[in-house]
């Protein structure tokens, strides 16, 4: 092995390893926003990266734990068991929602704080006019579907460019 490959090529390809993992984590992150709806500003955060270096050559593109959590549903289009039953909103009950599509006020039974609201059984209710509206409804299980495929982006976007990157990271080796 030539004092080049042992000094300039780990380096070239941590560079290469590195650029791909932010093309990687940037794709996620766009189709993240793109596919769920409003997501907030913490989830998308949630998709980050490892830094390759000469010693450790991999790049690691991962959701934090705390988010994976919750995102882990809608990227694999599993069922999902909440601990407690879930308040699902239904159609006609946005007032409830925050501008993320959150329901606000959750814990205990705060959500029926309001004025003109109530719990009715599994049910949540707002006074209107003469007549209720039904704003949320308690649910046991909730199916997600797959809003997109986390690993088939990254493998895709790795295939496209890794080779061509690493090229690019040779040639500025090269003319150091």
């Amino acid at each position: 092995m030539g004092i080049f490959q042992r000094k300039h090529l780990p380096k070239a390809t941590a560079e290469a390893l590195n650029a791909i993992a932010l093309k990687v984590a940037n794709a996620e992150r766009a189709q993240l926003q793109k596919r769920l709806d409003r997501p907030t500003p913490f989830s998308i955060k949630s998709i980050n990266y490892s830094r390759a270096n000469v010693k450790h050559l991999d790049a690691t593109i991962f959701i934090k734990d705390i988010a994976a959590k919750y995102l882990h549903y809608p990227l694999s289009g599993q069922a999902e068991n909440p601990p407690k039953n879930a308040l699902v909103p239904v159609t006609g009950g946005e007032e409830i929602l925050n501008r993320f599509g959150n329901i606000t006020g959750l814990k205990g039974k705060a959500a029926a704080r309001p004025k003109g609201r109530f719990f009715a059984g599994n049910y949540l209710f707002k006074r209107e006019g003469g007549g209720l509206k039904l704003l949320a409804v308690w649910k046991d299980q909730i199916q997600h579907t797959k809003l997109m495929d986390f690993f088939k982006i990254g493998i895709g976007l790795i295939t496209k460019n890794y080779d061509r990157e690493l090229d690019r990271q040779i040639k500025i080796a090269i003319k150091k």
